[in-house]
């Protein structure tokens, strides 16, 4: 039988979510905790095997709560709610906790993903599970090859020397400081930056700069 130890705020939920797990032959709600103090104070009671715990509660938040309870109980498995995403908050919580989930979620996957964090796997949401995709892209690729991937996936393709001007083109660079800058003729650039337009199908500078930047940051 899995034990789990839901901490959320709002009683509503917690009675919402306590009558699903019920419903399970193999997990059963041990306690329930309205903030990060009171859920700490029920892990050392309880031993839980699984937390369910909302990230946004008040006084102390999700992520110290759950530092405190892994650091009382080595075993325990944290998993995290919210309602909505924010990234800064996602990377520093799925480095505590076994799993990261959107309260929106079907009741299927709840189970399921109490059941994998207790095996030890970690469970995300798809959105989530997005969001740190992008940011592993974003440590592991520079924008020129960020650019090229987003390119190519719309049917354009750049050369290595096309892509090199588009980056100082995006940066606002006049085709004076681009030639400057890698060291070839202003007309050459300026070639180079017609062949763009037409390559994108745009033909007004700040258009292709918005358009470019856009991708980058999608």
């Amino acid at each position: 039988m899995i034990k789990v130890l839901l901490v959320e705020e709002q009683r509503l939920f917690r009675n919402g979510v306590q009558a699903l797990i019920d419903q399970e032959s193999d997990m059963e709600v041990v306690g329930m905790a309205k903030d990060g103090d009171e859920g700490i104070k029920l892990v050392t009671k309880l031993n839980p095997d699984v937390v369910l715990m909302d990230i946004h509660l008040p006084d102390l938040d999700g992520i110290r709560a759950a530092t405190h309870m892994k650091s009382m109980n080595d075993d325990v498995k944290v998993v995290f709610l919210t309602s909505y995403t924010e990234k800064d908050l996602i990377i520093r919580g799925v480095s505590i906790a076994e799993g990261f989930l959107l309260k929106e979620l079907h009741p299927k996957e709840l189970y399921r993903a109490i059941r994998d964090a207790y095996q030890g796997q970690n469970v995300l949401s798809g959105e989530v599970a997005a969001i740190l995709v992008d940011s592993i892209r974003e440590l592991t690729m520079n924008t020129k090859q960020v650019l090229a991937i987003r390119l190519e996936n719309r049917g354009i393709r750049l050369t290595s020397r096309e892509l090199e001007i588009a980056k100082l083109f995006m940066e606002g660079k006049t085709n004076k400081q681009i030639a400057r800058h890698i060291h070839l003729s202003e007309g050459t650039i300026k070639n180079y930056i017609s062949d763009l337009y037409m390559k994108l199908n745009i033909n007004n500078r700040q258009k292709a700069i918005m358009y470019l930047n856009n991708l980058v940051d999608m």
